[in-house]
Formats: structure tokens, C-alpha cells, sequence
């Protein structure tokens, strides 16, 4: 039995050696071949670099030289966004009047004149009479009240001590009262307190406190819990916001704390300018005292109302009479119909309706984001400069016209937003894309030179005052201090002076389609390129310039 079975492990172990055969060939192809993909990256990797290198130093780009000298320079706030219509004008009908067709549709233009809506003239009659009639109603309560005059004299309305007087001759009541909440306090039952945290006494202990002067007045605890203490002293010398320390009666501070008055009365008034003061602070007064006296009390606030509301009133007049003289609604001017609210199953002409809504087609806006770092430089007012590339190659001449304060971080970087508002051209659409520059600071007569000459390390700012032809080399490296630096020009501060000289090569940044691109003209960019020495980039720019016009970092 065993002898018929030897031959079929054999097989098997037959089998099993040609699989792991198999399989140990397929894993070294597997290696050669990614060793090869390997090699050939390297190579193309060099080939692109030499290509780089060898372009450079066949341009043999030009060194530029610029003579230090006193200039203008400035930092700018740039960014863009699209334009937006402003100055919304709504068209309205008043109360009472009609309507029978609206005819713009939204996105149409209207001009001056054109008719925008048909109405029932006998509607509109109607509203008229009614409004006529509101008017001689109204002029009868306004003649009743234009006699109506305020208090000239504000009292105590019970007795007390006067502790503070916001009110000063000659200012107007109701600013006074919206600025300080009163035009004067009054102290009811004869105490100041003050608030500290402390334990240790108990509600009625007495206690010791010690004024801004250092003179010692009795108080007793009012109030004594979770560690704080409420201290009562008499109203009669102790001020208002006066800073005091308590102690117990051994001596003990306890803490200190400001006064105030337990226990207050405002005076208060809404009309007129302050006359006179017949009292003083901490005098004790009765009730029906007089606290301040007034003139210019004659209009009350029941007459400024009644004003308003004649206005209102005479301006719908106005509406009326005007769609009565056209026998319609007529555009008051030219615009762009944004939207069109009239709607004939929901309008209702018991209240006023908006029907449409015009853009004037005067302005336009843009609105941009402001990094943090520059929000506070700008102003409402500054002079911006907008970009509308498929208007014009020339810039618009703008204004910054609003500053959010509200910041967004939905992006994960602190902006705030600005809008720029500008006269509308033609062709400017809503939604055109918009670059804006606002020039936030500048600088005179400062020494300046171009953003490329200037170079940077770890340590320092340098520049080239020197270059050897021969050599293909900078020289004269000199340290300098940096001041104000936009796109094109840098501020120095320290290190130069008028008249030195710097060298230096445009700088010129490669996309990986140029690299590409090289290798492919090179026929594959096998041949050998030029080579970097002495610091320096091929074509001569210096080591540590600045590609694309930034500062670089090497030395």
C-alpha cells in the first residue's frame, strides 16, 4: 500500500517545487520591472533638471542694474468679487388705489415716462377725497396741540437728598436723558451702600468705613451671605462712586468697594433746554422741589407726532395727484426691472402695495474680503481702484462705501468683508467678476528698489552692489533693513543710500508644463545642462532670490 502511494507524493512534491518556481519568477519580474520604471524616473527626473539648468544658461538672462533714489511707495487691500446693482428703488401705490395691469416683467429695462402699471381711476379719485379729508382732520388736532408745552420746571416727586445732577445749563433734556438715563439722582431713605467680599460679620453687626479721604464713618451689615457683604453709611457727605475699605470693629479690612445709592429716584424730563439748577448735590430736598428748570417747552410729543404724521400724509397726497395728472403709474426713471411683486390673486388695495422693484442703473458695488491684519487701515471714504476685464482694459475709479465688522472664519482664516461702490458704465453687468485695489498706506520720498534685487536668508535682508561679468557672479553683498514693500518695490530703511547701485535678474518661476515642455524640445532632455556655482542660480540669479517676486529664503 505504501509502495502505491510513493509515487503520487512524489507528484505532488513535483508540483509543489514548479509552483514555488513559478512563483519566485514572477516576484524577480515584478522587481525588474519597477526597478526599471525606478531607473527611469531618475533618469527623466535628471534629464528635466538638466534641461532647466541648461535652458537658463543658454538665455543667459540680462543683469539689470537700478540706481537707489527717493520715491513713492504704497501697500495696497486687494481682492475681487462680482458686481452687484445698488440703490433699490421700490414702486409703490397707496392704499385705495387699484391696480389693472402691471406691464414690465423682470430683467426688462424701463426708461423715464414709460408706463409701468395700469390703474381704476375712479379708484384712485376716491383715495384722494379720503386723503383730503385725513388731512383737515389732522390740521384740526394740530392747531389744538401747538399750544401743548412741557413742564418748565421738574420737581422731586418725594422728599430725598440729591446725590447726582447729570444736567447742566444749557443742555437739551432729551439728549440727557438718552445719554445718562436721568438729569438727576435722589437718594429715598438715606443711605449709600457698598458691595464687598468678605465673611465673617452678621446682618445688623456694625462696621467700620473708611472714605477715599481717609475719614471713618459708622455702616452696618444690611446684608450678609455666600461671602458678601452689603454695607449701609449715611447719605449726608459720602459721594457717589466714592471708593471705600470696610473693617470690623477690630480693625480688620474686609474689602473695599464703591458707593452707591441704595435706595434712588431719577428725575426725568423729555423737552425743553436746561435753565437753571436750583439745588446742589447733597442737598436734602422735599417733595414737590424744583430740580431743574427749562425753556424751549413749548412742542410737546404729542404735536411732533401729529407732524410726522401730516408728512406722511402729504407725501401720499403727492403719490395720488401725481398717478391722477399721468392716469397711470409712470417709471420716475431709467432702470432695470429686478423684480415684479404684483400679483393680481393676492393684491389687496385696502393697505399700500409694492408692485415692482427698479434698479436705477446709476452705481454698482463689489464686495471683497479683507484679510485681519488689514480691516483696521481701511476707511469708508478711501479711493479704490476696480478691474472689470470684460468692460474695459482701463481701471474704474471707486469708493469704499461699507466695512463689515463681523468676521468670517468658515474658511479656517479670519476675513471681513468691504464693499466698494462705483459709478455704473456701459456694458457692466450684475454678476461681471470685479478685482479691486484700495490703497491703505504709502510712504514719500523713501528710498526704494525693486522687489527683485532684494534677497533674504535666515538672518537677514542683503543685496548686490556689484556683479563680475567674467565670473558670472554677484558681489558686494550688503545687509539691509526693510521698510514698506508691495508687489514691484521695496522700502530700505538702513544699508543703502541714494545713489549705490544694486544688480539683480528678473526673477522667473517654472510650472511642471514648462519643465515638460523643455524636455520635449530637448529631444527627450538627455544633454547635459549648465552648471550652479558660487551661491548662484543657472543664468545668474543670485542663491536665495525670489521666484515669482517673493523674498527667498536661501543664502
Amino acid at each position: 500500500m505504501d509502495e502505491q502511494q510513493r509515487p503520487g507524493e512524489e507528484l505532488f512534491d513535483r508540483l509543489n517545487r514548479e509552483k514555488k518556481q513559478r512563483r519566485r519568477k514572477v516576484v524577480r519580474t515584478v522587481i525588474i520591472v519597477i526597478a526599471v520604471i525606478a531607473v527611469a524616473l531618475v533618469l527623466l527626473v535628471l534629464s528635466l533638471r538638466r534641461s532647466v539648468e541648461k535652458k537658463f544658461a543658454a538665455a543667459e538672462k540680462e543683469v539689470l542694474t537700478y540706481e537707489v533714489k527717493p520715491g513713492t511707495i504704497h501697500t495696497l487691500v486687494t481682492g475681487s468679487g462680482v458686481l452687484a446693482q445698488v440703490d433699490e428703488e421700490e414702486i409703490k401705490v397707496p392704499a385705495g388705489v387699484e391696480i389693472d395691469e402691471v406691464f414690465p416683467e423682470a430683467g426688462d429695462l424701463v426708461t423715464e415716462g414709460e408706463l409701468l402699471a395700469k390703474v381704476d381711476m375712479a379708484s384712485v379719485m376716491n383715495t384722494l377725497s379720503d386723503t383730503q379729508s385725513q388731512l383737515k382732520t389732522l390740521d384740526k388736532s394740530i392747531n389744538n396741540a401747538k399750544d401743548d408745552t412741557a413742564s418748565t420746571s421738574l420737581t422731586a416727586g418725594v422728599s430725598g437728598r440729591v446725590k447726582t445732577i447729570y444736567a447742566e445749563i444749557g443742555d437739551d433734556v432729551a439728549s440727557c436723558m438718552a445719554e445718562n438715563g436721568a438729569l438727576a439722582l435722589l437718594s429715598l431713605d438715606g443711605y449709600l451702600a457698598v458691595d464687598i467680599e468678605a465673611e465673617g460679620p452678621s446682618r445688623g453687626d456694625s462696621v467700620t468705613v473708611t472714605r477715599a479721604d481717609g475719614t471713618i464713618v459708622s455702616g452696618v451689615v444690611e446684608e450678609a451671605r455666600k461671602g458678601q457683604l452689603t454695607v449701609l453709611v449715611s447719605d449726608d457727605g459720602p459721594l457717589v462712586d466714592e471708593e471705600v475699605t470696610v473693617s470690623d470693629n477690630g480693625g480688620k479690612a474686609l474689602g473695599k468697594g464703591k458707593l452707591y445709592i441704595h435706595s434712588p429716584l431719577a428725575v426725568t424730563g423729555y423737552a425743553g433746554i436746561v435753565s437753571g439748577i436750583p439745588t446742589r448735590e447733597n442737598a436734602k430736598v422735599s417733595s414737590g422741589s424744583a430740580i431743574v428748570t427749562l425753556t424751549d417747552t413749548k412742542t410737546s410729543a404729542n404735536y411732533d407726532a401729529l407732524l410726522r404724521q401730516r408728512e406722511d400724509l402729504e407725501e401720499t397726497l403727492m403719490d395720488l395727484l401725481t398717478i391722477y395728472r399721468d392716469g397711470a403709474v409712470l417709471s420716475k426713471m431709467d432702470g432695470l426691472v429686478s423684480s415684479v411683486e404684483y400679483d393680481e390673486d393676492t393684491f389687496n388695495s385696502a393697505v399700500e402695495n409694492q408692485i415692482l422693484t427698479l434698479y436705477p442703473q446709476k452705481q454698482m458695488s463689489v464686495t471683497i474680503s479683507v484679510d485681519e491684519t488689514d480691516i483696521l487701515s481701511l476707511k469708508e471714504g478711501q479711493e479704490a481702484e476696480i478691474e472689470v476685464s470684460s468692460v474695459s482694459e482701463d481701471a474704474f475709479t471707486g469708493t469704499v462705501t461699507e466695512i463689515s465688522k463681523v468676521a468670517d472664519t468658515s474658511t479656517g482664516v479670519t476675513q471681513y468683508s468691504a464693499e466698494v461702490t462705483l459709478q455704473r458704465e456701459e456694458g457692466m453687468l450684475a454678476g461681471m467678476t470685479a478685482s479691486v485695489n484700495v490703497r491703505i498706506q504709502g510712504t514719500e520720498n523713501a528710498l526704494i528698489i525693486p522687489v527683485d534685487a532684494l534677497h533674504q536668508n535666515s538672518a537677514s535682508y542683503y543685496v548686490y552692489t556689484a556683479y563680475d561679468s567674467e565670473a558670472h557672479r554677484y558681489d558686494g553683498r550688503v545687509e539691509v533693513t526693510i521698510g514698506m514693500q508691495n508687489d514691484d518695490y521695496v522700502e530700505i530703511t538702513s544699508g543703502l543710500k541714494e545713489g549705490d547701485t544694486v544688480y539683480y535678474t528678473e526673477s522667473q518661476s517654472l510650472t511642471i508644463m514648462d519643465m515638460f515642455a523643455m524636455a520635449q524640445g530637448m529631444g527627450g532632455g538627455m544633454s547635459s545642462g549648465g552648471n550652479r556655482g558660487g551661491g548662484q542660480m543657472p543664468g545668474g540669479m543670485p542663491g536665495g532670490g525670489k521666484p515669482g517676486g517673493m523674498p527667498g529664503m536661501g543664502g
